[in-house]
């Protein structure tokens, strides 16, 4: 019997020293088709959509074991869909857009470039890797990189 309730005990203590609260979550899923569209200020709009599915939660919460998918979009805004444009010249935008209001905030600091060949977009960026601290530590890939078709709306 001494056995049995030290090992409940235990197994008690991991399971709650492994609970951070926090839900755990995968790489996003990228969609490889990208939605283009002319602004009236002559720039293009990009949307980078993906979906990002995440579980868990706080220990011994109703929502510990759901999953849960969200989708979301990047902006990138660039001068032309043709050759290639370093990250000085274009704007990447986080957030969202909806029927309310645009609640979207640029990615700052970025390093690289996009370009295009026919109807593809190559996105190759590097963004800075922030501690939790607040200070920043050299550059991390952006999490959206890779080759995407463009499908223009007019």
């Amino acid at each position: 019997m001494n056995k049995l309730s030290t090992s409940l005990s235990l197994g008690a203590c991991l399971l709650l020293v492994g609970c951070d609260g926090e839900p755990s979550s995968v790489p996003p899923s990228i969609q490889t088709v990208a939605c283009a569209r002319l602004l009236t200020n002559g720039m293009y709009e990009i949307q980078l959509r993906y979906s990002v599915t995440s579980s868990g939660g706080p220990c011994l919460n109703k929502d510990f074991f759901k999953t849960w998918t969200s989708h979301e979009t990047n902006w990138v805004f660039v001068r032309s869909l043709e050759g290639s444009q370093t990250a000085d010249q274009i704007v990447v935008r986080d957030g969202v857009k909806d029927n309310v209001g645009d609640y979207t905030y640029p990615i700052e600091g970025l390093e690289g470039k996009v370009s295009f060949d026919k109807d593809a977009l190559t996105v190759d960026l590097r963004q800075p890797h922030i501690l939790p601290s607040g200070a920043t530590q050299g550059f991390v890939p952006y999490r959206l990189n890779g080759t995407y078709q463009i499908v223009q709306n007019k």
